[in-house]
């Protein structure tokens, strides 16, 4: 039966590939600033729109774009802008030789819902825990891996800690469409939704998830933030300051629900770059913590001592690069580049105790910044540098290195079929359009210029179905949602619509053989992408992609609410 499937989702692809230009827009709705676009064939290219209320009444009115090809997809397309409508409500836009309207809602409360949900699902990845019905409903579950007897693996072992003996480290959050726990990977996803907070304190006070820690003073986002905080501090080893690499099973469990997984689990290695992601990351948690003292009682002072801890073994073990046990085969995050981590640490050190031997090491002039992602961090410092004070007296190199390599983004999205800034497909795709979108919105506050804001705004758009694949990519909204993402949680509890508010890898040019050999339906880097179990190459979630989807819907809404 689900071979049969995979034959008629492959057919329905196949079909939806050659009519793939006939309306692309986004499938969950806009806000008033939002950029609304929507896409169509190159056929009617030039044709007259209108864009009507329910009643029937004109609003705007205009003429498609020419026609453009988007190289990615190989497909021609034109556009109709309707961005400068901003009354909330229900409209239709109908274009002249075009039979079928295209729905389109307009509502101020859409980035508040979409952001909190997209917070949410690290509730629903919690670890250790049960996921209780009133915060979860139908997705509740019994807590799975207690995590109270750990195994020191041998790759790990000291005089203190010898191989086989055991250690405590419960909580977190799991890392993907499997059950590991991996302290590189937290580090990017932590720090996004801890930056968040940092740079719209106000804002994200008013964010209001139904977890657990609700109410309990401090906003909902940094309570989700601090689950993965106290789980990460229990993976530095208290007796020389050195952090564990990652936490898992020797291999990947079945597609079981995490408390029926029998697999033994491990602490595998410390690594420099484990080390150093963790010295960054509580650096930053005890500034937000700092201001929610009342909430959180000393652990801002826990999180700054466990930074410099850190650091100082770092110094000590600079170049201690993770290699994969033979016996270990789940996921690696390798980092042999590990000059972005330094400055990272070191920027987030340094706005945190003031001293002046971790500033030595903020080399501005002497990075290569990127556009994030869990193993390129410097840009990250760049991101603190902006939001503190204590970085004022760097501002100008900060700026400059932010809207330098914001401009190449702009660029892209001026260049566009699809108005959007991404023209590489790499693994998880989507998150690196996300991140994209986070750098814009940090060169929008250096600049005011509103062109950055509207190409952030613009990967929304397309993650919420404005794509040549005509889909949303967020399980739970729009609609075409996702609905069969690589996660071992959504396989295995017998409801047949997904966890809401992940977000799917996306199209990739590395998409692999992992539903078989002809199951892709297009080679194209923006097609190559398949709703189904099997895709972990493109279909997989992940912490990291959801909270820089996260950061970036939010983060716009915060803006929108304070430019009211």
């Amino acid at each position: 039966m689900k071979s049969f499937r995979n034959i008629i989702t492959g057919l329905l692809l196949i079909v939806g590939v050659q009519f793939i230009t006939a309306q692309n827009y986004n499938q969950y709705g806009f806000v008033s600033s939002s950029e609304k676009y929507v896409f169509f064939g190159k056929d009617l290219a030039g044709k007259p729109f209108v864009l009507q209320s329910e009643d029937g009444q004109e609003v705007i009115s205009g003429k498609l774009t020419a026609a453009s090809e988007w190289p990615y997809s190989g497909t021609s397309v034109c556009c109709a802008d309707v961005s400068k409508w901003t009354r909330e409500g229900h409209y239709q836009l109908l274009v002249d030789g075009l039979k079928q309207p295209t729905p389109v809602l307009i509502q101020n409360d859409k980035y508040t819902k979409l952001g909190s949900a997209l917070v949410k699902s690290f509730y629903m990845a919690r670890v250790s825990v049960p996921i209780e019905k009133q915060y979860a409903g139908v997705y509740a579950r019994p807590a799975g891996h207690p995590d109270d007897k750990v195994i020191v693996h041998k790759s790990a072992a000291d005089a203190l800690r010898p191989e086989g003996s055991t250690i405590v480290s419960p909580g977190g959050w799991y890392d993907a469409g499997d059950y590991g726990k991996y302290i590189v990977n937290s580090g990017i996803s932590t720090f996004s939704l801890l930056h968040l907070c940092e740079l719209f304190p106000e804002y994200t006070q008013t964010i209001q998830l139904n977890i657990p820690e609700s109410g309990n003073g401090a906003s909902d986002v940094l309570n989700e933030a601090v689950i993965n905080l106290k789980w990460m501090l229990t993976m530095q080893d208290p007796n020389d300051g050195g952090v564990y690499h990652k936490l898992t099973t020797k291999r990947f469990c079945g597609m079981v629900m995490p408390h029926k997984d029998p697999l033994q689990r491990y602490v595998v290695m410390k690594t420099t770059a484990a080390t150093l992601d963790f010295a960054a990351t509580m650096a930053k948690a005890s500034r937000v913590l700092k201001n929610n003292e009342q909430t959180y009682t000393g652990l801002a002072e826990t999180c700054r001592n466990a930074a410099q801890k850190a650091w100082e073994w770092c110094l000590a073990n600079p170049q201690v690069y993770y290699v994969q046990p033979k016996d270990i085969s789940t996921g690696e995050y390798r980092d042999d580049s590990i000059d972005d981590e330094w400055f990272w640490a070191a920027t987030e050190l340094y706005l945190t105790t003031g001293e002046a031997t971790y500033k030595k090491h903020i080399n501005i002039g002497q990075q290569k910044f990127t556009v994030p992602q869990w193993g390129r961090v410097n840009t990250l410092g760049l991101y603190s540098l902006l939001s503190c004070s204590e970085g004022k007296e760097l501002a100008k190199e900060v700026g400059k290195a932010i809207v330098k390599l914001a401009n190449k983004y702009l660029a892209n999205y001026k260049a566009s079929a699809y108005r959007v800034s991404i023209v590489k497909f790499p693994w998880g795709s989507n998150s690196e359009l996300a991140n994209e979108g986070m750098l814009l919105m940090h060169a929008y506050l250096i600049s005011n210029k509103t062109e950055y804001l509207q190409v952030a705004d613009a990967a929304v758009g397309y993650l919420l179905g404005a794509n040549p694949l005509n889909r949303s990519f967020v399980t739970g909204y729009g609609k075409q949602p996702p609905m069969r993402v690589h996660d071992r949680r959504c396989s295995a509890d017998g409801i047949d619509a997904p966890i809401p508010g992940l977000l799917a890898g996306g199209p990739s040019k590395q998409a692999q053989h992992d539903c078989g050999k002809d199951a892709y339906p297009s080679a194209l880097p923006a097609l190559s992408y398949l709703d189904e179990e099997c895709s972990f190459s493109t279909n997989e979630v992940a912490i990291n992609w959801n909270a820089a989807a996260s950061f970036l819907v939010l983060g716009l809404d915060a803006i929108y609410q304070s430019e009211d």
